[in-house]
């Protein structure tokens, strides 16, 4: 199915973000770090959570090397819908809201814009399965690849999900905006 594709979002430095941008939290894979200032950052401008991450690749021989941004971008009443939709991963087959066995992905509308979870066999690395957070109506963007067709899919591994705390900081995010915070 195809969905709208919205304008992409401008990519944006996180260690010097533009004015209004309010840094909400960071996070590291630990699974799939590449460096040392490899960190996705949180931010929240306006009524958007904009997950990003800026490392410095190593050039090969001769060259110089550059800066790799990846960005995804999501309603951030989004936050809380993710959150929800994950833990609906986990009810009993038989509870009314439970994503039913052999489902794989989840959508919705939240703020205009069609949002995923999706559940993947190796979202976390080889072996490694996890979930993503999708934006079907924003294109997968970063500065190294090519722009296609693909929509936005921040994938995360189980265990950076789970036990390092990836979860938890959505629901922070979630929680914070609800009281009003941002």
């Amino acid at each position: 199915m195809s969905y709208p594709k919205l304008t992409p979002w401008p990519f944006i430095d996180p260690e010097s973000p533009p004015d209004g941008y309010i840094k909400v939290a960071k996070s590291i894979d630990l699974a799939r770090q590449i460096s040392p200032d490899d960190i996705w950052h949180f931010f929240v401008f306006e009524r958007y959570l904009i997950i990003n991450r800026k490392i410095w690749l190593k050039g090969s021989e001769g060259s110089s090397g550059q800066y790799a941004t990846r960005q995804y971008e999501y309603p951030i009443a989004g936050a809380r819908w993710f959150v929800d939709t994950i833990e609906r991963f986990f009810l009993p087959p038989d509870h009314h809201n439970a994503v039913p066995r052999g489902k794989f992905n989840v959508r919705g509308e939240v703020e205009g814009e069609t949002l995923g979870v999706t559940r993947g066999a190796a979202y976390g690395g080889q072996y490694v399965p996890g979930y993503s957070f999708d934006n079907l109506n924003r294109i997968e963007h970063s500065t190294v690849m090519p722009e296609g067709p693909y929509c936005q899919m921040f994938k995360m591994g189980d265990p950076w999900l789970f036990d390092d705390g990836l979860f938890e900081l959505f629901k922070e995010i979630a929680e914070r905006h609800e009281k009003g915070e941002f």
